[in-house]
């Protein structure tokens, strides 16, 4: 196995690719299409998210990272650009945040990944397009972001939970498993960053029950989708 940074280098290189093929000349009216994984936004919307975090790694703003505030004034400064000026922008602001990825502190490269890696997806959920969701920027979202769920469960103090996904397995906290929970990658991804109803998580294949562990599905600035989002 080579460098991990520099895999994860590749893998967002790889990320931005596919997402950037993919929009690449749609039509004027599917880049207004609203994005129900993220309410309030449309195709051009989050877009314009993703390219800015690259624009503000670059320009040094990284106060208040992954907030509401941040993101949204990234979608506010490219509310009058059109899809293939931000796609430019992209293509030249991409690669030099990439440049800069060994130098990240802690899982921060890990991080950017998931956030370009669950966009695509709820990008690909808007447009009926779906793609990549075995890509190694899926397994890489899932791995970072069930990180966070499971700190989310053990600070609750709830039962031990055994999950598994693909060929992975995780536990929380120590001891025999009260609990197992059994998902696709994909399915997993996109229940522990919000994409998925309190209703749709407990549909999943749980050998008990979900409902001791619907609390720890918000986190950060994640929680349970208001209605179903079906992909």
């Amino acid at each position: 196995m080579g460098d991990p940074t520099h895999e994860i280098v590749t893998i967002y290189a790889q990320t931005r690719k596919r997402l950037s093929d993919l929009l690449d000349g749609i039509d004027d009216d599917r880049v207004v299409t609203p994005v129900p994984a993220c309410p309030g936004w449309t195709v051009k919307d989050v877009l314009a998210h993703v390219v800015g975090v690259c624009a503000d790694v670059l320009d040094g703003n990284i106060n208040g990272v992954a907030t509401d505030p941040w993101t949204a004034a990234q979608v506010a400064k490219r509310a009058g650009a059109r899809l293939p000026d931000l796609l430019d922008e992209w293509d030249q602001e991409g690669p030099q945040v990439e440049a800069m990825a060994p130098m990240y502190p802690g899982r921060m490269a890990e991080q950017w990944v998931a956030d370009a890696a669950t966009h695509e997806q709820d990008i690909r959920g808007a447009l009926a397009s779906p793609g990549g969701r075995d890509s190694d920027g899926a397994e890489v979202a899932t791995r970072f972001m069930t990180a966070g769920f499971i700190h989310s469960v053990e600070s609750r103090g709830v039962a031990t939970l055994l999950g598994r996904s693909g060929v992975r397995e995780w536990q929380t906290g120590a001891g025999d498993p009260v609990e197992v929970l059994s998902a696709e990658t994909f399915e997993l991804m996109r229940a522990v960053t919000g994409r998925r109803s309190e209703a749709q998580i407990r549909l999943m294949n749980w050998s008990g029950g979900a409902s001791v562990y619907l609390p720890a599905f918000t986190f950060g600035p994640f929680r349970p989708a208001v209605t179903d989002i079906v992909e």
